[in-house]
């Protein structure tokens, strides 16, 4: 039961993670909040092996 509810712990918390990491490089917030409800800690190595979709300035208007 404590290894259950640890589980479902780190997943909620790797889920806002998600979301707010997502976020600042570029990429749906609400995307990546789900894939980390599907995938767990997972998803935080996933978006930081992806590119940052913003530029140095913070927009992501180079890639118009």
């Amino acid at each position: 039961m404590f290894v259950i509810l640890i589980t479902i712990l780190l997943t909620i918390v790797s889920m806002y993670f998600a979301g707010c990491i997502a976020q600042s490089r570029g990429r749906s917030s609400k995307i990546w909040l789900w894939i980390a409800a599907f995938i767990g800690p997972f998803a935080l190595l996933l978006v930081f092996l992806l590119p940052n979709l913003q530029g140095q300035d913070g927009d992501s208007s180079h890639w118009a």
